[in-house]
């Protein structure tokens, strides 16, 4: 039997949605009757409200006025934990929050079993499955996804780098790629000094001294990793 269609309003707030995909239309896609909420009053017509905004400890404090006792507010921003909607649980709401971190996978988190229950169905129905991490380690977690969010980034002027000496922006792209799926050690000291050198661009250079210090951190490289804080004292 299938769960109940709930009349869901989104709260996007000043900074606009916070997650990656729209949360909207998912629980659309799956037969909830899902509406922006244009003005904070009118959330008394809706069962379920979602906060998918950067903002929401604002948000929660504004919506409270608002509030009845057994409605649910679910937020969707990865670094505030559940203590964010305190204004609203205090009132007598049910509070959860839920943020993708990748195709199928959600953080979660709520005060209470009903709460932990009702985000549980919600998750499950647009075809995800939650994955434990305290509260505590959220913003934790939430730097380490940014932390690999600069793989595009460096992937991306790493391909321009080397375009600009190969004059081939396929091939370059095609030495990224293989260069990304497989592990390379770390040259001699003397061939990392040279080749620091020879790069003239000062943002590229910098990037590759804390690079190069980093590998050799991980694999303990100790002279290299000494060469290049000698650098950034410099």
């Amino acid at each position: 039997m299938q769960a109940p269609r709930l009349r869901i309003g989104i709260v996007t707030g000043q900074g606009g949605a916070s997650t990656g995909l729209s949360i909207a239309d998912a629980l659309e896609a799956v037969g909830h009757h899902v509406q922006r909420v244009e003005e904070y009053r009118e959330i008394t017509e809706f069962e379920l409200i979602v906060i998918d905004a950067p903002d929401v400890a604002s948000i929660a404090t504004e919506l409270s006025a608002f509030s009845r006792r057994g409605q649910m507010f679910l937020h969707t921003s990865l670094v505030h934990d559940i203590t964010v909607m305190d204004p609203l649980e205090t009132s007598g709401a049910i509070v959860m929050s839920a943020h993708p971190i990748g195709q199928d996978r959600w953080v979660a988190s709520a005060v209470d079993e009903l709460g932990e229950t009702i985000v549980g169905l919600l998750v499950g129905e647009m075809g995800g499955t939650i994955i434990d991490v305290p509260d505590a380690r959220r913003a934790q977690l939430a730097a380490a996804l940014t932390y690999a969010g600069f793989m595009a980034t460096l992937q991306r002027d790493a391909m321009y780098f080397l375009d600009e000496l190969l004059g081939d922006i396929a091939i370059s792209s095609d030495i990224v790629d293989a260069a990304a799926h497989d592990f390379q050690p770390l040259p001699e000291l003397s061939a990392i000094t040279a080749q620091y050198d020879a790069i003239d661009h000062p943002g590229r250079q910098r990037l590759f001294r804390d690079l190069a210090r980093r590998q050799a951190e991980i694999s303990r490289a100790q002279d290299i990793e000494l060469w290049a804080i000698q650098k950034e004292d410099r």
